[in-house]
C-alpha cells in the first residue's frame, strides 16, 4: 500500500475558497474510504475554532482532524492550487499546496509527518513539489513508492 497514490494527487487551475480546497483535497480520501465526510468537515471546523494552525509555512497547509473524528485508514492526499488560496480568508496565509493527513494511530502519524517534514525543510524539494505537473512527479518528491514511505 502506498500512502500517496496517484489517485489522491490533484491539481486545481481555477481559484478556490479555502473551504473548497480542504473539501477537494479530502474528497479522494472519502471516496477511497480512508476518512469520513465528518473528518473533512472537522478539519475545516478545527481551523475556524483554532486559527490557521495547519499552515506549515512555504505555502503548504496540512488540514487534518483527530483520528476519532472519522479517520479510518492511514493515508495522504494532495491538492496543488495554481492560484494561492487564503487560509481562513487571511492574506497572511496564502496556500498553494494542501496535504490532508489521515492517521489511525500515533506511529503511522509520526512516520508520515517525518517524511513530510523532510520535504518541507528542503527548499529544493519544496520547489520540485510546487513545479510538479503530474501525480508521479509529486509522489517522487516524497519518495513514497508502493510499500509506503520506507522504500
Amino acid at each position: 500500500m502506498t500512502y500517496l497514490p496517484p489517485s489522491r494527487v490533484q491539481f486545481a487551475d481555477e481559484p478556490l475558497s479555502w473551504k473548497e480546497a480542504v473539501r477537494r483535497v479530502g474528497q479522494p480520501m472519502v471516496d477511497q474510504g480512508l476518512v469520513t465526510v465528518d473528518y473533512v468537515e472537522a478539519s475545516i471546523a478545527g481551523a475556524e475554532a483554532n486559527g490557521p494552525f495547519y499552515d506549515l509555512g512555504k505555502g503548504i497547509a496540512m488540514p487534518h482532524a483527530r483520528p476519532e473524528q472519522g479517520a479510518k485508514a492511514v493515508g495522504v492526499s494532495l491538492l496543488r492550487c495554481k492560484t494561492p488560496v487564503l487560509l481562513l480568508d487571511r492574506e497572511d496565509h496564502p496556500i498553494d499546496i494542501f496535504l490532508m493527513l489521515s492517521a489511525t494511530d500515533a506511529n503511522a502519524h509520526l512516520e508520515m509527518l517525518q517524511r513530510i517534514a523532510a520535504v518541507l525543510v528542503d527548499d529544493v524539494r519544496v520547489a520540485e513539489l510546487k513545479a510538479a505537473g503530474t501525480p508521479e512527479e509529486v509522489i517522487s518528491v516524497f519518495n513514497w513508492g508502493e510499500d509506503g514511505p520506507n522504500n
